[in-house]
């Protein structure tokens, strides 16, 4: 630690690295957590600060964004932040145009339909220069946590970004998508090369600007191959029983998760009960509590802090016994 209380980088020196250790496979003192989607519509304020602007011009503002990220962190004793942002910035950065709709999500108005609407896409050197504002996010953010928890950051996965701009918004079946793949690999494999090109650097720019962690979700079909691709953390959905998890990824890698998120609808013994279960199932060490997926809207935030208290209060009791 430096003199003036600034780690190495400049930001603050980080207070709670629990989160940190425990995606090192460091022994800490109780079991860390946090949710995805923890800055959410499910919070009053964040409602209230959401109403302001359209979100894609949230998600364009460092000052905006750096507001929802902390609001979670005020009410819950959380372990990490997560930068308020969206995969989607990444395909707007690439030149295609993408609208929230209310109710319905994410809509490109123009997406992908022939090989040749590739050439409508920017380079993607360029398309990372576009995306200074999420780089700005980051390192204010940085900077107003003063140490308290860590930062991650995030970004869509190729096929993941692949989807949505063939799709045109969400889709179950990802049949236009697949389609791609069967009728045009030559170009489908030019688009995920397009992608790559933009999230290596995406990343490493938000690893740069001062988030620090990157991990995998929902990725139970390739546990092996995550387990070996270096991540220091691998997320789990609901569907994957941690002990089968544990065994296809040995005892190298950290595992997070995974509580099904609609149990935050059961009373709040009800939610004790289901964390002590999980907290059984995963083992004290070389693990992060989350959700198996992000928040809902109308989930009651009394119930998002009784999750978080539990993974505190029974973690600290699983490593006395």
């Amino acid at each position: 630690m430096e003199a003036n209380g600034l780690g190495p980088q400049g930001f603050p020196e980080l207070k709670n690295d629990t989160f940190l250790r425990a995606a090192w496979g460091e022994d800490t003192d109780y079991t860390p957590v946090w949710c995805m989607r923890q800055a959410g519509r499910y919070l009053p304020e964040f409602r209230e600060t959401r109403a302001a602007q359209d979100f894609f011009s949230t998600c364009r503002s460092p000052e905006a964004c750096c507001e929802l990220t902390l609001q979670p962190l005020r009410r819950f004793p959380l372990d990490a932040a997560i930068i308020f942002s969206d995969i989607l910035v990444v395909p707007q950065a690439l030149g295609m145009e993408v609208t929230m709709v209310p109710g319905k999500g994410p809509s490109f108005p123009e997406p992908l339909r022939e090989e040749r609407d590739l050439e409508r896409l920017r380079d993607p050197a360029a398309a990372v220069s576009e995306l200074t504002y999420v780089f700005q996010a980051i390192t204010l953010t940085r900077q107003r946590l003063a140490g308290r928890v860590p930062l991650i950051g995030f970004a869509g996965a190729p096929w993941t970004l692949m989807t949505y701009m063939i799709e045109g918004g969400g889709s179950s079946t990802m049949a236009q998508a697949k389609r791609w793949l069967y009728q045009r690999p030559k170009a489908s494999h030019q688009l995920l090369r397009i992608l790559t090109d933009a999230l290596v650097p995406y990343l490493v720019g938000q690893v740069v600007a001062g988030a620090q962690i990157v991990f995998a979700k929902d990725g139970h079909f390739a546990l092996e191959e995550l387990a070996q691709a270096g991540y220091e953390v691998v997320g789990l959905d609901w569907t994957v029983a941690p002990q089968k998890a544990r065994e296809r990824v040995g005892k190298n890698v950290t595992l997070q998760g995974n509580l099904d998120p609609c149990a935050l609808y059961a009373p709040e013994e009800e939610i004790g009960r289901l964390v002590k279960q999980m907290l059984d199932d995963f083992g004290p060490q070389r693990y992060i509590a989350n959700l198996g997926h992000g928040l809902y809207p109308d989930m009651d935030p009394e119930h998002v802090g009784a999750f978080v208290d539990a993974v505190h209060k029974y973690s600290r009791v699983l490593r006395q016994n």
